[in-house]
């Protein structure tokens, strides 16, 4: 359920903020965005909300505050699988580009690569490649250019690292386009062993680019590194068991998706997609293992939501999946 993150800037920003910036910020916005990161990886996005809300309030010409709640609604849109409120989104983008003006360098330079990342991948998750691209080129030159001047400003590390992949993989028929998919894991992965506050952007970033590289041993072991910390976060609890699923680790994978499912039983989403994608995913694990009595549960569990509503980029996908269990059920009729 993981999707490609062409530019995985989502946690990256949030998290990274109050390393870098935590021996020049006033005390109440240090604590602030502790406070509001942690809520923000522990899924509780309305209390996070809640808490950048009132940090604009409080400091209306910093740019923090503007893309925290930015975050916030790109993360929960990521996790539900639901569209983003444009508007808002953009408005708040805008401000949080308006007012890093008011920041010296490195940290206006941050804020605007940061808004830019965030901008790029929220279009070209609704098809605009083009504005995408331009988007992300604007997010990868202004954290770079903080990177050629410092090269332990490791928070930077993550939006250039995952530049450089999805790019390089997107690219891979232009002549001339130099392959960075090596760097961007390298960066990805200095962000995430010598960045205290960053390290599990950095993850996030690595869990999505590993699974696309295929490299599942190394998801495995990302993705436990982040729930050692935050077992609950959905985005380490797909990794893991999408890694030992295609990893050909069946029985792994039966419990880390049953670990899933239980997780998704409780949340508060707004459609079943995800958990459709999850008990299908079970269901064909606990297959390979012969646990023929609850896959079948699993999948006429799935099949109960047949009636259920869907946001239209999903209704086609959950179809294919409704597809899918009825076409198990019926050789297992056999």
């Amino acid at each position: 359920m993981l999707k490609h993150r062409w530019l995985f800037l989502l946690t990256g920003f949030v998290i990274s903020f109050s390393a870098i910036a935590q021996h020049r910020l006033d005390p109440a916005i240090d604590a602030a965005v502790r406070s509001g990161t942690d809520l923000l990886l522990r899924q509780e996005y309305r209390q996070a909300e809640s808490i950048f809300q009132q940090l604009t309030k409080s400091y209306p010409q910093h740019p923090a505050g503007y893309i925290y709640q930015a975050a916030v609604m790109q993360a929960e849109a990521m996790d539900f699988m639901i569209p983003v409120n444009r508007e808002q989104f953009e408005k708040l983008l805008e401000m949080g580009r308006q007012t890093s003006n008011n920041l010296a360098s490195p940290w206006k330079e941050y804020f605007r690569g940061t808004a830019d990342g965030y901008d790029a991948y929220e279009r070209m998750d609704r098809g605009d490649w083009l504005g995408g691209i331009n988007k992300g080129m604007s997010s990868a030159s202004s954290l770079g250019e903080i990177l050629e001047k410092d090269s332990s400003f490791y928070d930077a590390c993550i939006g250039v690292g995952t530049y450089y992949y999805w790019r390089s993989v997107k690219t891979k028929w232009v002549p001339f386009v130099k392959d960075k998919c090596e760097r961007g894991i390298e960066l990805l992965e200095l962000g995430a062993e010598h960045s205290e506050y960053n390290r599990y952007a950095a993850i996030s970033g690595l869990i999505s680019i590993l699974l696309d590289a295929k490299q599942y041993d190394a998801v495995i072991r990302w993705s436990r590194k982040g729930l050692e910390a935050y077992p609950e976060n959905r985005t380490f609890l797909w990794g893991l068991a999408t890694a030992y699923d295609r990893g050909k680790h069946p029985q792994e994978a039966v419990q880390a998706y049953q670990t899933l499912l239980q997780n998704l039983l409780t949340s508060h989403a707004s459609h079943p997609y995800n958990e459709l994608v999850c008990r299908l995913n079970l269901a064909k694990c606990q297959l390979t293992v012969g646990d023929t009595i609850h896959a079948k549960e699993n999948l006429n569990a799935l099949l109960n939501f047949r009636q259920s509503s869907f946001p239209e980029n999903l209704s086609d996908r959950a179809k294919a999946k409704f597809d899918d269990a009825e076409n198990i059920l019926s050789g297992l009729k056999r």
